[in-house]
């Protein structure tokens, strides 16, 4: 590897260590997801990828409007297996995704907003990436 890679391996890991300390991560979302009732529908898609704005997070598509939701169960699931799990970014590179890897609300290849919160109704609160 040479020294330029290592230097932007380095501060990008430093800025999802920054992102992981304001917004939700997997394993805080896993938290949240395993309080709630796992028969109730929460406000997601049933997919994650590699999120857009960095490759290094992780995306959930948001609910499809002909489509229903989710259990919390189906998603609670889907989170534990993408633990210590290798993502393909979007535009290459493979990603590990963990217990602090941050989480966005997204369409495949889009940028979307930060997930901060689940409420015990499914709803989530998100916010606009800095």
């Amino acid at each position: 590897m040479d020294v330029l890679q290592a230097m932007v391996d380095g501060m990008s890991a430093q800025w999802s260590k920054e992102r992981a300390e304001t917004q939700m991560t997997l394993g805080k979302f896993i938290s949240a997801l395993s309080e709630m009732p796992q028969d109730a529908p929460i406000d997601v898609g049933c997919d994650l990828d590699s999120y857009r704005g960095y490759y290094s997070d992780l995306a959930i598509e948001p609910p499809q409007e002909d489509a229903p939701k989710p259990t919390v169960a189906d998603v609670l699931a889907m989170c534990r297996e993408a633990m210590g799990q290798v993502f393909r970014g979007y535009k290459g590179g493979d990603y590990m995704m963990g217990a602090n890897t941050p989480l966005w609300i997204a369409e495949y290849g889009c940028c979307g907003r930060k997930l901060m919160s689940v409420n015990p109704d499914g709803t989530l609160i998100t916010a606009e990436d800095d």
